[in-house]
């Protein structure tokens, strides 16, 4: 978006692949998707860059080891610090004491329903999946068909405490539009995805997360551009059983490790925010 404001790159691509310094050659499925609205969203997006040069420092919720390349370039242009990822320590380095949660916590929902189901399961045999029920009926509609029919397979609730549900060692994989508090939340928990993006940003983080970082795979859509049931479940079965999924998981765990050591003591993270910190004190 950056470079697409500063008019390296055109909002109407119509040569794929597209190459961007830092990044991976980018096809159409790959580039950020702003829905009905593109005209309104994309110069909305863009906007934020029209005055980030003059911006002292620049955080960015990721950590150095999992973007080199993509830092290495973006810094030529702007003052960037990687400080992530920004998730409660407790699923990190436990530098801080109690740290375990956002601070957000939904009052009118028991998320003890769904960690004690998910305690029944043998590890690695549960696949979790968030892209937002925002529909009551539709909500109750799934609810009832895992109740009726499949109340062992499945559980539907309107929500859960998503680090808690990741760090369950019955979950093998999340199923997930990839914004990116989820991917990084599954990164930093060395958990694979399964990936459908949606939205905005989600289509390259899925890019990365299928071809860059292995850690997934992404959903592929038929010619209607529909994303089936077979497909889907085609994509969770590799993850979690098949040869491809051996290599994600392993792939995950390297990632997982290179995010705790980012934010430990000494990490790149750490160290970004010390000379923040260091350089906003001096200065004041």
């Amino acid at each position: 978006m950056h470079q697409f404001y500063h008019g390296k790159l055109t909002n109407r691509v119509t040569e794929f692949p597209v190459s961007s310094q830092g990044l991976p050659t980018l096809e159409h499925q790959d580039l950020p998707h702003f829905g009905s609205n593109i005209p309104y969203h994309f110069a909305y997006v863009a906007e934020q860059f029209s005055n980030v040069d003059q911006a002292d420092y620049v955080l960015v919720n990721t950590f150095y080891e999992l973007e080199k390349e993509v830092v290495d370039e973006f810094s030529k242009h702007l003052p960037v610090l990687t400080v992530g990822p920004t998730i409660p320590t407790f699923y990190l380095d436990r530098r801080v004491v109690d740290d375990k949660e956002y601070g957000i916590i939904s009052a009118d929902n028991d998320p003890s329903t769904c960690l004690n189901w998910l305690n029944n399961k043998p590890a690695r045999t549960a696949t979790t999946t968030s892209f937002g029920l925002s529909n009551l009926l539709r909500l109750k509609s799934c609810q009832k068909i895992f109740k009726d029919e499949a109340s062992d397979k499945g559980l539907v609730v309107p929500w859960t405490p998503q680090l808690e549900v990741l760090s369950s060692e019955a979950v093998g994989c999340i199923f997930s539009h990839c914004g990116w508090n989820s991917t990084l939340e599954a990164l930093s928990l060395g958990v694979p995805i399964v990936a459908m993006p949606q939205f905005a940003d989600q289509q390259p983080h899925a890019k990365f997360i299928q071809d860059v970082w292995k850690v997934g795979i992404r959903v592929k859509h038929d010619k209607n551009g529909l994303a089936t049931k077979e497909e889907i479940g085609r994509c969770i079965k590799e993850v979690m059983e098949g040869e491809t999924g051996k290599e994600i998981k392993e792939n995950a765990m390297k990632v997982s490790n290179l995010a705790k050591a980012a934010v430990s003591e000494g990490g790149s993270s750490d160290t970004s925010l010390d000379y923040f910190i260091s350089k906003i004190t001096s200065s004041s």
